[in-house]
């Protein structure tokens, strides 16, 4: 078989009717064209040739190289199931490659110095000409056995990457990043499989990184990346699988719908993407909501996460625009509770009533759907850590975890309930699975290393949070903590060089370190007058918790009692019974009564 016989071959079927656009054609042109003379074909060449993709394409992010190969494969296998069943040379694209190949008469060549048979193949002798065949055979199977294995055989770690936004409006970024979150959750339905934490997931955005070096920053066995366009005025959503060790491709599909359609399209994306790497798990086909509560919902979700009170209104009003959209919208009333509860332990100021709103929201969230795994962790650490009644902030938030294995935000929260009533070898363990999941961020080193400092194990503390500042080096209050550890092991020139470094540029968030190492060395003028700083500071409520903590350490009982009343107002009181700096306290008849009020004794 010459070249020209492929080449005729190739006019045949761009001549066809019905092959489709002039793009497909080029397409095939410029392939053919290239295995005949024995150029490599790559996906970045081909969006530049023959698609016209700026220099900055990124196939990772742009599948439509992948997509038309894919109608091409299918419109030539068509082709030869109609008009060219009888053709002498069969065009075919391989399924995982860019390559076409050509059969002449059964026979398959082997690359583009092959397309004339060789008549010396002919002459051979029978024994010779079957060495070489089992040769070929050994060849071939070598080649293409991991193909034959399962799927997703040895995925026991997932990542899912921010998804691309190539709507052409920026925006857009919350509708698919609330895509990349939904899949996110779904995945963390699965109990055998570890999902790499959101959080963790997002320090990739925007960036161009190899996913094998993904994988291994982040320990995942497969990647997970999409992207949400808008083409024709329809929304596209792609999203494809990829083993991360050698980038084998487990799975990738496309869906598409009306402009409004992005959490109907989510839904539909789920269940076959956690089939790809769990065939035998079966997640539950859930009902997609009105398109606009939806959207309401992730715009709301795009404020989680600032911790100001203009962001927590924001998303409130989101939310309640999104329920009244949708009264049973079940997530949208879980989203609420998450609202009012942060609310209630970080700005609230009636943490109370915001925890009762909480657990209104949740209540109905389960009414809608009992299954709500986020539902059942806002009531845990509501019921926990606002609430005060920490056996059934307990159970709840077990709930929560049995529901969704994978949550690293329910580890986080029962380790706080856990730690908070001195049980810490079970709070380090929920801190650890936190960090597991999120290992990228410092915010759980910061809490499993505070788990130590609390339980008095002060170097594996100070180890977690220096972790915590090599990890992000910006993140200046983690200097703070690595004082605390410092501290706790007697090194006092130390701790107060980490404490000095983050009171240059966070004075009011330094304060309560500085004062309570001045009054543990004796420099009680000098404690004094910071802790009357810290009473009254400029148009914020005092922490009254800290502010108890140095007056214990000044050695004045009475006023360190009366903060902790404040403090158990305000419910900042979780660390009542375990944190050291409260021990000069511990014999007075009235730590005792605050812990039976607190439900810690």
């Amino acid at each position: 078989m010459e070249g020209a016989a492929v080449w005729r071959q190739t006019e045949q079927i761009l001549a066809s009717p019905g092959f489709g656009t002039e793009r497909r054609r080029r397409l095939l042109n410029y392939l053919v064209e290239k295995a005949l003379s024995g150029e490599p074909l790559k996906e970045y060449a081909i969006g530049l040739d023959v698609f016209e993709k700026p220099p900055q394409y990124d196939p990772r992010l742009d599948p439509s190289v992948r997509v038309e190969i894919g109608r091409l494969r299918a419109k030539l296998t068509d082709y030869y199931l109609r008009a060219g069943d009888h053709a002498p040379v069969r065009i075919e694209i391989p399924k995982g490659s860019y390559t076409p190949i050509f059969r002449a008469n059964g026979i398959q060549n082997g690359g583009p110095h092959r397309t004339r048979l060789s008549r010396s193949w002919k002459r051979r002798s029978k024994p010779a000409v079957a060495a070489a065949f089992l040769a070929l055979c050994a060849a071939v199977f070598a080649l293409l056995w991991p193909r034959f294995l399962p799927r997703a055989g040895g995925i026991n770690s997932v990542v899912v990457l921010p998804f691309a936004n190539l709507t052409g409006d920026s925006h857009n970024d919350y509708l698919s990043d609330g895509v990349t979150e939904e899949l996110t959750d779904a995945l963390a339905q699965v109990p055998t499989l570890r999902v790499v934490a959101r959080t963790s997931a997002f320090q990739f955005k925007g960036k161009s990184i190899d996913i094998r070096e993904i994988g291994r920053k982040v320990e995942a066995d497969a990647v997970i990346e999409g992207s949400l366009a808008m083409v024709d005025g329809r929304l596209r959503l792609t999203v494809q699988v990829n083993r991360s060790r050698d980038g084998y491709h487990i799975f990738s599909r496309m869906f598409e719908g009306g402009p409004h359609d992005v959490g109907r399209l989510e839904s539909d994306m789920a269940a076959p993407v956690v089939a790809s790497l769990r065939p035998q798990v079966a997640v539950a086909k859930r009902n997609a909501p009105d398109p606009e509560a939806y959207e309401l919902f992730l715009k709301a979700r795009a404020y989680r996460g600032d911790g100001t009170r203009d962001s927590s209104d924001r998303a409130i009003a989101y939310l309640h625009q999104a329920i009244e959209r949708d009264p049973r919208y079940a997530d949208a009333y879980a989203a609420l509770a998450g609202v009012y509860a942060f609310d209630a332990m970080n700005i609230a100021s009636d943490p109370i009533e915001f925890a009762n709103q909480a657990k209104a929201a949740a209540t109905k969230a389960l009414e809608l759907d009992p299954n709500s795994a986020a539902a059942y962790s806002v009531l845990g650490v509501v019921d926990g850590l606002v609430l005060l009644d920490w056996k059934r902030g307990e159970r709840q938030l077990r709930k929560s975890i049995a529901m969704m294995p994978q949550s690293a935000a329910a580890h986080n929260r029962l380790g706080l309930v856990l730690e908070s009533q001195g049980r810490f070898p079970e709070a380090v363990a929920e801190m650890q699975e936190c960090m597991n999941l999120d290992p990228l961020v410092a915010a759980p080193r910061v809490s499993l290393g505070l788990a130590y400092f609390l339980s008095g194990n002060y170097e594996q503390a100070l180890r977690r949070f220096t972790e915590a500042r090599d990890l992000h080096p910006d993140a200046l209050i983690v200097h703070a903590f690595i004082g605390l550890a410092w501290e706790g092991k007697g090194q006092f020139e130390r701790a107060m060089q980490e404490y000095k470094m983050v009171e240059a540029q966070l004075p009011a968030e330094a304060r309560s370190y500085v004062a309570h190492l001045l009054a543990a060395t004796g420099k009680h003028a000098e404690a004094m007058a910071v802790v009357k700083e810290m009473e009254h500071p400029a148009g914020e409520t005092p922490n009254a918790f800290d502010i108890a903590a140095v007056y214990a350490g000044l050695g004045d009982k009475d006023s360190a009692f009366r903060w902790l009343d404040r403090a158990y107002e305000r419910r900042n009181i979780w660390f009542l019974k375990v944190h050291p700096f409260l021990d000069p306290l511990r014999s007075d008849p009235r730590y005792a009564a605050l812990l039976q009020k607190t439900g810690l004794e």
